[in-house]
């Protein structure tokens, strides 16, 4: 027997809601339970990057350095960064992130130079980097490795959430359980069951959405 040949699955907010009304037992029955829905959403997906670094939210940014900047804010989508280079003469140079402790209790902080230190502010609505030394040249630029937020879910017909497709299952059993917390007259027991197969489904998607390379571990010695 033929298949189909296409790899276009993708379910939209509307129907993720159904499906996990279905699982929940039942179909939407309160007339603002869509929307209450639609928070659900959002809270799921802000408790997923509070657990884990979710790999499609990782990407390079590129920032250009101006003499003698002492920090750079990045945008409010962006939740920390995971590394940077400084770019000099078409060439990446690695630079060493410090804590914002380590940072303050650098002497001279107005010291230029090709900057090889960096530390990050996490902000309320958005992170600062604090550069040392700070750029001697405008030339250069900095290029970060970023986490950002998952995008909102704002309606439901007409969006898809932005989440891999491997990651509708747990999503859609999560919705389930998060709508039958609010539900009334929903068994301790089903809550249980949903909350138990959700945290399975997501436990198996987060395994899975991981780098495939070798994890080497080597000491950092020190002369004292």
């Amino acid at each position: 027997m033929a298949t189909s040949g296409t790899y276009n699955f993708n379910l939209d907010v509307d129907t993720i809601i159904q499906e996990a009304s279905e699982y929940l037992g039942g179909e939407v029955t309160l007339g603002h339970e869509v929307e209450s829905a639609k928070r659900s959403i959002n809270l799921i997906l802000t408790d997923w990057q509070n657990r884990n670094i979710n790999l499609w939210t990782v990407n390079t940014t590129v920032v250009s350095v101006t003499t003698s900047v002492t920090s750079l804010n990045l945008s409010d989508s962006t939740i920390d960064v995971l590394s940077a280079v400084v770019t000099r003469d078409n060439r990446d140079l690695s630079m060493l992130r410090i804590s914002m402790d380590e940072y303050l209790q650098i002497n001279n902080k107005s010291q230029t130079g090709r900057p090889s230190q960096y530390a990050v502010r996490r902000n309320r609505d958005n992170p600062t980097v604090f550069l040392y030394p700070i750029p001697e040249n405008s030339t250069d630029t900095i290029k970060f490795e970023q986490i950002r937020k998952i995008q909102d879910v704002n309606q439901t017909a007409i969006e898809n959430v932005d989440i891999p497709t491997r990651f509708l299952p747990c999503l859609t059993m999560g919705l389930a359980y998060y709508m039958g917390i609010k539900r009334p007259n929903v068994s301790a027991e089903r809550l249980g069951f949903l909350k138990g197969n959700y945290e399975e489904l997501l436990l198996s998607a987060q395994l899975e959405d991981r780098e495939r390379t070798s994890l080497f571990v080597k000491p950092k010695l020190r002369v004292v």
